[in-house]
């Protein structure tokens, strides 16, 4: 069973859909930081950097936007292309070296017409791309690209022809059209309803880009829980349960329109218990931000994320199975296997993604894992590589993603470590005390010295170490306070005249 579960506030949405009572996947948006994804825009060139193939664009905002040549529907008009995530852009393979040059498309100053395929991530601006699309319930729109498309997910032969032979007869003469999984089994009819409402938008959109002067907002796409209905509710999806009344009344009015059969599907939360509280959601946010994930078997995987790319690591933890260590390796490879397709879902991990399995002896145990974890990716909405399985028992993959993930959406780097998750230890820091007040002692001739500290270095000082101390401090002839500090950090050092109460050297986080 599929459902989803929306929980609304006045400072954020959270869709929550679950796949046979289990979270797979969690999109968050916040007012203040509302996705842009869709939007389209006016826009000015900026500059025009050739080495990178790039054109920064202004489009009303602080930060530029950034739009890569293979983003151009001029630049790649011939080409190859491919649908993704209601995006479309040309393939990088193929028909790079017939690409033209972008300093010849572009040129500063120049209006241009944009829409936002990636919001921001980091320091990165949004990513534009020029060709424009209109994603209706069973129709995506391009108005400026000649192409047909039909969605992978519909499998059947006879009815990819029988709807291509559809779209051929409706599809507006300069444009193309790409056809949605929602469209299996739709009539003519159905279709030629979305691409009349569509063009209608198009040629609302054209005229704004006329008449508006300057960066400026030409169509804001549907918020989050709108988007989610009308790409994403269709047959398969069980059930729809949202908890506040207003929402609800727009998704009916919504669907009136688009699907009405759906309407019966979509329910209203009425209790006192929070709604995430009573589907066991929030537990299962709190555990998608922590590295380790436990397997039912009692294994588990770790997961750390690098700024180059993911690495899961499988462990038999606890389990030790009840037969051969062949059986107990294969069992918590398999549920691994399962486990980081999900987790790679949930919270949405992009980039290169390395999974170290456990060594397995035989060839038919891997092909098996190998299987196993390729058909736990195919729910995966997002476009996913898997390579063989190496010697070593690891599996290389690629997810691509178009929004930050969640342990980034729910959390910050940790302002003590730097997002290391690693600080000097104790024993360290109180070594690199006393050589820096050897160093000092050197160099000064200061009698008296106060040495402020983190409170575990002062305590080992005065404690463990304090005879250390004394033989410096003996050494050089000198008197040695020491002072802890409530707020400093453990790399945090302060060493101070007595006299004067000055820094004399200081080593601040």
């Amino acid at each position: 069973m599929n459902e989803f579960v929306v929980n609304v506030t006045p400072s954020e949405s959270r869709i929550a859909y679950l796949e046979d009572d289990r979270l797979t996947e969690l999109q968050i948006e916040r007012t203040e930081s509302r996705s842009l994804v869709g939007n389209i825009y006016k826009g000015r060139v900026d500059s025009v950097v050739p080495g990178i193939q790039a054109a920064f664009i202004d489009i009303g905002f602080e930060k530029n936007g950034f739009l890569y040549v293979s983003d151009i529907a001029d630049a790649a008009a011939n080409g190859e292309l491919e649908f993704d995530e209601g995006m479309v852009r040309a393939k990088t393979r193929g028909r790079r070296g017939a690409r033209p040059k972008i300093e010849n498309i572009l040129k500063k100053n120049q209006s241009i017409m944009v829409q936002v395929s990636k919001d921001q991530l980091g320091t990165k601006g949004v990513r534009l791309t020029n060709f424009i699309t209109y994603p209706g319930r069973y129709i995506v729109l391009m108005p400026e690209v000649k192409h047909l498309g039909i969605s992978r997910k519909i499998e059947s032969d006879k009815e990819r022809d029988r709807l291509r032979k559809m779209l051929n007869g409706i599809r507006p003469k300069n444009g193309g059209l790409i056809l949605r999984t929602a469209g299996e089994g739709k009539s003519k009819a159905d279709f030629q309803a979305d691409v009349k409402y569509l063009t209608k938008l198009h040629t609302k959109v054209h005229a704004k880009m006329k008449s508006l002067k300057g960066p400026a907002l030409l169509h804001d796409d549907l918020g989050p829980i709108l988007r989610i209905v009308r790409d994403r509710f269709t047959n398969d999806v069980h059930k729809l349960t949202v908890d506040e009344e207003a929402e609800y009344s727009r998704i009916l009015n919504f669907l009136d329109s688009f699907a009405p059969n759906l309407k019966k599907r979509c329910k209203l939360y009425r209790q006192k218990r929070p709604i995430f509280d009573r589907y066991g959601l929030e537990a299962e946010i709190e555990k998608a931000i922590h590295r380790r994930v436990f397997l039912p078997s009692g294994g588990h995987i770790c997961i750390d994320q690098t700024e180059a790319l993911v690495a899961i690591d499988v462990n038999t933890g606890r389990f030790t199975g009840k037969g051969r260590l062949e059986d107990t390796v294969l069992k918590t490879n398999l549920e691994a296997a399962e486990e980081i397709a999900r987790q790679s879902r949930l919270r949405d991990l992009g980039g290169i993604i390395v999974c170290d399995f456990i060594d397995m002896k035989y060839e038919r145990n891997r092909d098996n894992l190998f299987k196993t974890l390729q058909d736990a990716l195919k729910s995966d909405r997002a476009k996913t590589t898997v390579s063989e399985i190496s010697e070593l028992g690891m599996i290389e993959m690629t997810r691509k993603r178009v929004k930050n993930n969640l342990v980034k959406s729910l959390s910050q780097p940790c302002p003590y470590c730097d997002g290391s998750g690693m600080v000097r230890s104790v024993d360290t820091m109180t070594f690199d005390v006393l050589r820096k007040l050897n160093s000092l002692f050197c160099a000064t001739k200061e009698k008296r010295v106060i040495l402020q500290l983190h409170s575990d270095i002062a305590r080992r000082l005065r404690n463990d170490d304090k005879q250390l101390l004394d033989v410096l401090a003996d050494k050089f002839d000198r008197e040695v306070s020491i002072e802890s500090v409530s707020d400093f950090h453990i790399h945090d050092l302060q060493i101070l005249s007595a006299r004067t109460r000055k820094p004399l050297e200081a080593t601040k986080k």
